[in-house]
């Protein structure tokens, strides 16, 4: 089976900005785990994260910095993950 390469999008200056800022418009300025408010100039979570991010609205969310760290080091990091994907594909699928 072959597998179908995606483009990653990396977007840079204003582009960038306005995409965090409609990330954050679409989230309420509030992280998507715990509802804590969270200001419109911090950066928007990647999922996935590492490698594969892509600067795109469907693959990013607004996370407080807490949930952030949970997300990439702490020990319920994976149930993060799958409420950051159930959430997206709720509004993208």
């Amino acid at each position: 089976m072959m597998m179908m390469k995606t483009k990653k999008v990396k977007l840079y200056g204003e582009k960038l900005r306005k995409l965090n800022t409609a990330i954050h418009e679409r989230d309420n300025n509030c992280c998507i785990i715990c509802g804590k408010y969270v200001g419109p100039n911090e950066k928007f979570h990647h999922e996935p994260c590492g490698a594969m991010k892509s600067d795109e609205i469907s693959k990013g969310v607004t996370l407080c910095y807490d949930c952030h760290a949970e997300r990439h080091f702490g020990k319920n990091s994976n149930a993060v993950r799958a409420q950051i994907k159930e959430y997206l594909q709720s509004i993208y699928s």
